[in-house]
């Protein structure tokens, strides 16, 4: 148990250290993550005195002024003057608090703040911004701006700040207003006589690579796709040189995980979750979510995700409201929307969604051992549009002797139709480029950006020897794989090589193993983004004859979950006697018998 009564006393007016520990006594309500928050911010105040290595201060009269300025704001919502609730004091003291004595600036460069909808994250944020805005620094040339994904995101923060300055500069900053020349329009505020700027901009029209920012926002990340990955970049590129420089992500979780906000979460998660806030000493995490999915049905919980509720009357407004919402999206059969937007949960959110996101995630592991093992290999081949993707599934006993499957592939990723890789990642929503550089891909570099067929032969060919794996069978789909098939035919006789009509009849037993197997945790894979988007892409469709997984639209890439239910068509049938295969006729004593086979046959009970 953390020890803070010592910490209280040297710190007594320190709301993040109040708030922390109303979290970890229990009387605020909190999911994990922000136990976690709070729990780091304790032992990072101990680090000050007991780590000569821990460079960074913690400045209370920094944060208590940040929170002073706050109150001579007015509340967007009622007009009257803007009391900071303790979370938001929270926040708003983590940010300013923490200094680099060395640099005089800030301590955390990359501040990500996630929340349930409507609990004030931007009205918190437009007032630490209006504070840099003033009073930040470095003295002159302070660049600041909103961004989103379209212009029309960045108005509420943007509004909020530029209304309580016009508020503010008719009351307690008056001569301020006056002597520092400041100007305003819909999209920027100047202060001219500190060359000093807050602009509005969108991913998808503004260019942000010629300037400095001090301060970069991003609201409503979870709206950004891999294909503003650049324009977040361009961003961060001209901070790099600034030591007080600070970028934000602000955002309620989203309804596609398949977004730079979901990659960053994740990775983020493991640093709270392995309490290794050591390694992220310049990031600041702050995220409000529901620990579970059941807790949609307990309103009792919901300050977890909705941390406003810490104010009764907000408790009592937000219950009501959201107590209707989850009836109404319920109904509509929409209830993982609710989960996504009131309860702060990643979710796959699609209508018939093949496989839900925590279960998705919850296979993921660092780790499987792949040489010499049995595998079953599925193929699905394009040249033109489609990624053409070798899937490989490894049966296997885990410690505690449970079957389990181990997923992995590789794709090639063509270029003809997109015409660049930027477009093409823009366009499947993948950062085709990480996947390749985390080895799951090979982007074609055919000067017509089509797949080379020699190139997926000769790699699976010798991913198979290099591995020395025991193939059970390689399952195709029939369309466009003929030539490929036959030279591998040719060349390796003893694999059993089986075509999969691609019908709902022929689909529907791989695909509801492949879907139970996931439900009762018996998948396994790494952390590979192309495979992750296929399987969440992936929806049911149906008939009399069963389910087979489709996509809704053609940008929605589920190659290689394709090629996955190929290789399970047989897979599937690993630990039984059954088989899809129809033995071909023989003349041979020895029917079917490989090689191998015939060797044991005869070995059998042989002695020397």
């Amino acid at each position: 148990m953390m020890k803070y009564k010592d910490l209280l006393a040297r710190y007594p007016d320190d709301p993040a250290l109040l708030y922390a520990v109303g979290v970890l006594e229990g009387r605020v309500i909190a999911g994990e993550k922000i136990k976690q928050a709070s729990k780091r911010h304790i032992s990072d105040l101990r680090r000050i005195e007991d780590d000569d290595n821990f460079q960074y201060i913690y400045d209370v009269e920094e944060a208590q002024k940040i929170n002073k300025f706050a109150t001579l704001l007015k509340d967007v919502s009622s007009g009257e003057p803007f009391k900071p609730s303790p979370y938001q004091q929270f926040i708003l003291s983590m940010i300013q608090g923490w200094r680099n004595p060395d640099t005089k600036g800030m301590r955390f460069k990359n501040i990500f703040i996630s929340m349930a909808r409507t609990n004030g994250k931007t009205q918190v944020l437009s007032a630490y911004s209006l504070y840099n805005f003033l009073f930040g620094q470095p003295n002159m040339n302070r660049q600041l701006a909103v961004s989103s994904i379209d212009i029309s995101h960045t108005k509420p923060l943007y509004e909020y700040m530029k209304g309580n300055w016009i508020k503010l500069k008719d009351g307690v900053f008056k001569k301020i207003g006056k002597d520092w020349q400041i100007e305003y329009n819909r999209n920027e505020m100047r202060i001219n006589s500190q060359s000093t700027s807050m602009k509005r901009l969108s991913a998808q029209s503004s260019d942000s690579d010629g300037d400095h920012y001090t301060t970069g926002i991003v609201d409503e990340y979870h709206l950004f796709g891999q294909g503003q990955r650049d324009f977040i970049s361009a961003m961060t590129s001209g901070m790099v040189q600034n030591p007080l420089a600070q970028m934000f992500y602000i955002s309620t979780a989203g309804l596609d995980p398949n977004t730079p906000m979901f990659e960053d979460y994740k990775r983020y998660s493991k640093y709270i979750e392995n309490e290794n806030w050591n390694e992220i000493d310049k990031d600041l995490v702050l995220i409000w979510e529901q620990d579970d999915k059941d807790e949609t049905f307990d309103p009792e919980t919901w300050q977890k995700s909705n941390p406003l509720m810490e104010l009764p009357l907000k408790r009592k407004q937000l219950i009501e409201g959201m107590v209707t919402e989850r009836e109404a999206k319920a109904s509509q059969g929409l209830l993982s929307e609710f989960i996504v937007k009131n309860m702060n949960m990643w979710q796959n959110a699609k209508e018939n969604a093949f496989l839900p996101l925590d279960l998705i995630q919850a296979s993921i592991i660092d780790d499987f051992k792949m040489f010499g093992r049995d595998v079953f290999i599925g193929f699905d081949f394009s040249q033109t549009n489609d990624d053409t993707s070798v899937a490989f599934v490894f049966p296997y006993l885990d410690a505690q002797g449970n079957q389990k499957y181990h997923l992995y592939q590789h794709s090639w990723i063509p270029l003809s139709k997109a015409g660049s890789i930027e477009a093409k990642e823009q366009r499947d929503n993948i950062n085709y480029r990480d996947v390749q550089a985390k080895g799951f891909a090979t982007i074609t570099r055919d000067r017509f950006g089509l797949i080379d067929e020699d190139e997926v032969f000769n790699w699976m060919l010798n991913f198979i020897e290099m591995n020395e794996l025991n193939v059970k069978g390689i399952l195709y789909d029939q369309w466009g794989t003929g030539g490929f098939i036959r030279r591998l035919d040719e060349v390796k006789e003893e694999y059993l090589i089986i075509p999969v009509r691609q019908g709902i009849k022929s689909l529907n037993e791989p695909t509801k193993f492949l879907q139970n197997m996931f439900i009762k945790h018996n998948i396994t894979m790494f952390d590979d983004q192309a495979m992750q988007q296929a399987l969440v892409n992936a929806v049911i469709v149906s008939d009399n004859n069963g389910i087979k997984i489709d996509k809704n639209t053609n940008t929605q890439k589920i190659d290689v979950a394709d090629a996955i239910v190929n290789a399970l068509f047989e897979g599937q049938f690993y630990y039984t006697d059954f088989t899809n295969v129809e033995e071909k006729a023989t003349k041979s004593p020895f029917g079917n018998m490989s090689n191998d086979e015939i060797n044991d046959y005869f070995l059998n009970g042989f002695s020397f």
